[in-house]
Order: structure tokens, then sequence, then C-alpha cells
């Protein structure tokens, strides 16, 4: 369900900015009333890393993409929370990052620019505009302090934030990607190439010699439009010349871009941009995302390609991702040249090094930061489904351990958990370039005993699964695009049941009757194999993104992304808003035991109906986003973004 969560988060946050939602997260436990609340679980550790910075003190700092800054005094074995000041969090948690340090002040982005004085206990928001300004990085060149943004260019002060003032002449992109120095020249990419202003000049110069610049589906759009007669848009889409990442090796500068095409890859300079050299080794098939060096050694990191190392100045490359289970890799500091650190996207957290990359072990402990999309329960253990990562917890989420041996294929991800017949089934989709197979879909079945993940079956016709239904032997998948399949073991391959066209965001199968929800098409109802879908929303059921099915008895619940739960107790017919209760329409999650039923929503936390009342209560005082619930020895639980597991007891009847 890892894309349909993606999805997901983009169709709540498009409403939300509509409607003007800005939600503030203010706790996640202490419930104001008298009755038991959440309790954070130990973990599992881990999740989405944007970016890592050290300290010349060696105090380490992790910006996470939901869980905003943590701190580790110990070389990364521990990790702390460092958020003190910071905005609260919203439905997907906070994301933060620390980008430079001036004497005794260290500098961060949390969309707009923060400063601490006290090695980050606490941060004081540092005013640059009126408006909000979203910071993309810091680079500090003597008493000088300058920003990219990711819409107003490059600012400076020379007063320690006191006053701020633009430089952007010549500057072919407001839109800073990643901001960094060499010697005294400051080097700005952006959306549309690379930029260099040395400190003598005012203006800055294009360094783009020798790359070719594919023009942008705006940049033709607006073409059309100026050949009519008509005005420009002003709004930027991805350009043809992004630039991902900077590092500097003694007097070379190192840069990896995105054009499209075949230029793709990582290029080097040795007279600060005036011409480039492309040293893209023919096992970078990714985008290069990070690099960083350290004397006489560079490493790059790739998305999906995980760790490369070069000894002779990026002339050749070798491949270093021994213990490294999540490819992604986001981001790298090297601390010096055999301790090395990366963060990376896809739920693993962060890794480090001290034998130059040869070996790569977890350094998670502490950090709370892991998107949790996927919750199942078989006997007495608990799996949680993070990326393409599964870990299991036997004493009720005090501690988490990974499904290794062997694991998933690291460039599977998760798309769904499901439970059949006392056995876990995953569902997963592989991302991959087409010259190695592309986009393929598969089945996999989890060895309890050996916790070793087994594969059923894999097709490349299932592209982007969404959501899994198993009924008896069979199993059925919603597909982005394909529609649905379903397939049996003993059989070569899947039968498609129709909804080309479709992202099919949710399934269940009743009665012999299927039922599959879209991202924009509502609801639809297969009633035999052969007979047409049918349309089943009701006329007040307007969100066309549904999150959730879960049928309870002869009851089915429809969970939206905007318009709330919907309930209908004739196989779709009609449909009942059951909203009562509820400040956040977007629900995630759906799930139920013999008395009640249980909601996760975006913003607003956990809430159960309460029926004698036709109302839903809030359970406790989490606030994170909820994407999944299940229910286990008298307690539930939540897994959440940025926050892995909550549980909280619950009681087997409400009066």
């Amino acid at each position: 369900m890892i894309q349909q969560r993606r999805l997901l988060v983009f169709w709540v946050a498009t409403i939300m900015f509509f409607v003007g939602l800005t939600p503030q997260l203010k706790a996640d436990v202490g419930s104001k009333s008298n009755e038991d609340d959440w309790a954070q679980t130990n973990g599992p550790y881990g999740g989405e890393i944007n970016t890592l910075y050290a300290t010349p003190e060696g105090i380490l700092f992790a910006g996470t993409g939901s869980a905003g800054i943590f701190c580790s005094t110990d070389l990364g074995n521990s990790w702390t929370p460092a958020n003190t000041g910071l905005p609260d969090a919203s439905g997907d948690g906070l994301s933060a990052a620390v980008y430079a340090q001036k004497g005794d002040t260290l500098y961060a982005g949390s969309g707009e620019l923060y400063a601490s004085t006290d090695g980050g206990d606490a941060w004081h928001h540092v005013p640059i505009l009126q408006k909000r300004v979203s910071v993309s990085g810091v680079v500090i060149i003597g008493d000088r302090i300058y920003i990219g943004t990711l819409e107003d260019g490059v600012w400076y002060s020379d007063d320690d934030g006191e006053s701020w003032i633009p430089m952007n002449d010549g500057l072919g992109n407001l839109i800073i990607r990643v901001l960094s120095r060499i010697g005294t020249t400051l080097v700005a990419g952006t959306e549309n190439g690379v930029f260099r202003k040395k400190a003598n000049e005012d203006v800055w110069t294009p360094i783009n010699a020798g790359f070719v610049k594919r023009p942008t589906d705006m940049e033709q759009i607006n073409s059309a439009r100026i050949a009519s007669g008509l005005k420009p848009l002003q709004r930027h889409f991805l350009s043809g010349l992004r630039v991902d990442s900077f590092a500097t090796l003694g007097n070379l500068l190192y840069m990896g871009i995105h054009t499209g095409g075949d230029d793709d890859g990582l290029f080097r300079s040795d007279d600060e941009g005036d011409s480039w050299t492309r040293i893209t080794s023919k096992e970078m098939v990714h985008t290069v995302e990070a690099l960083t060096a350290f004397g006489t050694t560079l490493y790059a990191s790739t998305f999906g390609g995980g760790v490369f190392r070069s000894e002779d100045k990026g002339d050749s490359w070798i491949t270093v991702n021994d213990g490294l289970t999540d490819l992604t890799v986001s981001a790298l500091l090297a601390v010096s040249e055999d301790t090395v650190f990366v963060g990376t996207l896809d739920g693993g957290g962060i890794f480090r090094t001290t034998d130059g990359g040869n070996s790569w072990v977890e350094a998670n402990t502490g950090l709370m930061n892991t998107p949790v999309s996927e919750l199942a329960v078989i006997e007495n253990t608990i799996y949680a489904g993070i990326g393409h990562r599964l870990l299991y917890s036997v004493d009720g989420g005090e501690s988490w351990q990974p499904v290794k041996t062997p694991p998933m294929p690291i460039e599977y991800h998760f798309s769904a958990l499901s439970v059949s017949g006392g056995k876990l089934y995953i569902a997963a989709t592989r991302f991959a370039p087409r010259s190695q197979g592309g986009v393929v879909g598969g089945i996999f079945r989890l060895d309890a005993e050996t916790h070793s993940l087994i594969e059923l079956n894999t097709d490349s016709e299932l592209y982007g699964i969404e959501c899994l239904e198993i009924v008896g032997l069979t199993f059925y998948v919603g597909t982005q695009r394909r529609g649905v399949f379903r397939w049996t073991p003993g059989l070569d391959s899947w039968t498609n049941l129709g909804l080309e066209g479709n992202v099919v965001t949710a399934l269940s199968v009743h009665r012999k009757k299927i039922y599959a929800g879209t991202q924009r098409g509502g609801i639809f109802r297969l009633d035999g194999v052969g007979k047409p879908w049918q349309f089943i929303n009701s006329t007040d059921m307007t969100s066309d993104f549904i999150s959730d099915f879960r049928w309870v008895e002869s009851t089915l619940y429809a969970a939206t992304a905007g318009k709330g739960i919907f309930r209908s107790t004739n196989n779709g017919k009609s449909w009942t808003p059951l909203n009562d209760g509820l400040k956040d329409l977007s629900v995630m999650t759906i799930t139920a035991d013999d008395t009640n039923t249980y909601i996760g929503t975006y913003y607003d936390g956990v809430f159960r109906w309460i029926d004698n009342r036709k109302r839903w209560e809030r359970m406790g005082s989490l606030r994170r986003r909820t994407d999944s619930l299940v229910i286990h020895n008298d307690s539930l639980y939540a897994g959440t973004v940025g926050g892995g597991v909550f549980k909280i007891p619950i009681k087997k009847k409400t009066n």
C-alpha cells in the first residue's frame, strides 16, 4: 500500500490546500481524560533521512522527512530528537534539516530558516521575507550567510540574519536545489542548470557548458502560449537540467545532474565549472542523489543503486553496498576516510561504515521516524511493513526484528500485507530501469518458522500494485492504471478483471462480489466474471479517492480522502455518511473487532465509533497521521508516519 499512501498523501494535501486547513499537531501522548492513552512502542527505528550534518565538535544531526531533527553525540550509536522551537508537525510529520554552522550558531531549515545557539537543544525562527520562504540550503563564507530557497533564489546576510538581501542577478532559475561552495566561490544548482558567483562578482554566471538542456513540459506550454499571443505561465515544473548533488575535493568540483536523457550522471570540473568531464560509472544507472569527500576518497550515492567509492578522484568507481539493506540513498556524510554515514529514503534510516564502505551496519537506535504503512498480526507476532522492509515483534512492540533470511529483494517495495489461513502474504512492486526488467509486481509468502520470504508469483502486468485481497486460495490485486487482477496458485498467469485506466486503491471481496475503490473514479462492484463493473457511488459520496474498505458483519464501510466515512448495508446500492465527531475527514484506514469500529485519520489521530451516540470518539491524544491499525491482545496498534508504532488498551464494550 506504499504507492497508494503516496498517492493518498498528495490527494489529501491538495484538498487541505484548497480548503485552507493547516493542522498543528501538539501531542502524541497525554490524554485529556482519565482513560488509558497511547504509548509509543520501541520502534521500529529508521525512516526517511533527507540530510546528514556533522559539527566540528563531532555532533551529528540527521534531518528526517517526517520527525524533524535528530542528534547524536556518540557517532551514531544513539539518536535523540532535537525539535524544540521548530514548527508543530502536520499530518505528514515534520521535515527538517541542519545545513551549516557559524561560530556557535547552527542553521536549519524546516520550511523556513531556524537557528540554534545551544547545539540544537532549542531553535528559533529567523525571518527572511514577509512571506514564507522554503529554505533548501545554507552556506557560510567568512562572516556572510547565504541561503538557497525553493522559490525565491539566493539571499545573503552580513548581520547574522537580522536583515537579508537577494542576489539573483543572472540566476536563470529561482528554484535552488543545492547550494555549495568551492573556496570563496558560491555555486547554485537549480531546476534549470548550475550557476557560479565568485567573490568579486555581482552577477551569477551559468556554467552549463557541454550539457544538453531539454525543454520542460512547462517550457513547451509557454512556447505555444507565446506563439498564440498569450502570456506565459509562471508556475515552475521539473526542468531538463536539474542539479541533484554537489561535492568538492581539493580544487575539484563534482556534480550529479538529471536531464531526462542520456546526459544524466556524475560530472567533474577542475576549473570551477568552466568545463565538465563526465565520470559516471556504467553501474550508476540511477540518479546521483548525494556526494561527499574526505581526504582523497570520494563517495557517491544513487537512488536505487546504493553507494559507490572512488580513490582516484572519480576516474574509477566500485560499488560498496555490503550490509546496506536500503539502496535509496539520499544523504552522505564522511567524518573520516573510513567512517561514513548514509541516510536512506525507503524506511531504512541511517547506516554506518568504519571500513570505507566495505561493510555497513544500521545506526538507528532512538531514531523514531518510521512510516509504518502496514500492520498485520498472526498469533502472538505483529508484523510492520516499512518501504521494502518487513519487521516483526513477539513482545507487543518492546522490540522489533527484521525479516532478513533472506530479505525481500531490496529493489521491491511493499504495497500491502494480508493474512489468510494463518499465513502472511506480501504484495510488492519492483521499480527498476527498463534495462533491468522495468516495473514488476509480485506476491510473496512469509515462512513464519524461518522468517524468510518465499516468492510465489511475479508478473510485469502487475504495474504498481496498490492493494491486495485474499479469499481462500484466490489472490486479487488492484494496480495503477492496469485494473484489477486475479490469480490462483498453480496458474501461470494473472487474469485481468477490468477497470483498466483506473488507479485501484482499495479492494474487498464479499460473497463473490468484488468491490474496488479508485483514485479518481469512486467505487465499483463486479457481481461475477464476465459481467460489467457497476458504478455504485452515492450522490453524496463526492470524494474520488477511496482509501480503505472494511466489512463488519453485513455492513460495508468505505473510507475516503476528504469526505470521511460512508456505510452501506445493501452491497453499495446506497451509502450513509458517518462523520459526526470528525474534524479530519481524510480517513486513511479502518479496522474492527467484535464490538467496535476504529479509523485512523490524516492529521487528527484515531477514533472509535460509539453506536449508541451515533458519533466518532477520539481515542487518547495521538495526533500523527495513522496509516494502519491492527488489534492484538486487547490493545489497538497504530502504524504512524514519523512515529513508528503506538498502542492503546481497548475495551471490549462501550456504553
